[in-house]
């Protein structure tokens, strides 16, 4: 065998090597998406504690309306949350006032993921643009 087929069979190999790694991952991706599928959203004591504070008026007069079509059973909290709800936009501003108020732990928890994932050797987010 000469030098350029032993180096053609080496690529192949690793080309082999790394389909096999993808097609594992990929399982064990869909293994781990089923099995969040399969989760309730919320536990009922969540879901209790969530329809309290909305029906109290704590989390604001949207979710206290989006409250009042759950526990009418016109709606569901799973469906809201999917997006699927036409009732959905109720919980918006909900969901805003939750990020502005939490802004600066969800950057920090997003910069140690990045850091995690570095110290992996994962460097997916150096290529993406900025909006500067």
């Amino acid at each position: 065998m000469t030098d350029d087929h032993r180096s053609q069979a080496e690529i192949l190999a690793a080309i082999s090597a790394a389909r096999e790694d993808l097609t594992t991952s990929l399982a064990d991706l869909t293994a781990t998406v089923e099995e969040l599928e399969q989760r309730p959203l919320l536990t009922d004591e969540e879901k209790q504690a969530l329809e309290e504070q909305a029906a109290s008026g704590e989390l604001g007069e949207d979710m206290r309306t989006l409250v009042g079509k759950i526990r009418g059973g016109e709606d569901t909290w799973e469906q809201v949350f999917s997006g699927r709800s036409p009732n959905a936009a109720l919980l918006q501003g909900h969901l805003t006032r939750l990020v502005d108020e939490h802004q600066e732990d969800i950057a920090l928890a997003f910069e140690e993921l990045l850091e995690e994932q570095e110290a992996a050797g994962s460097f997916l987010l150096d290529d993406v643009p900025t909006s500067d």
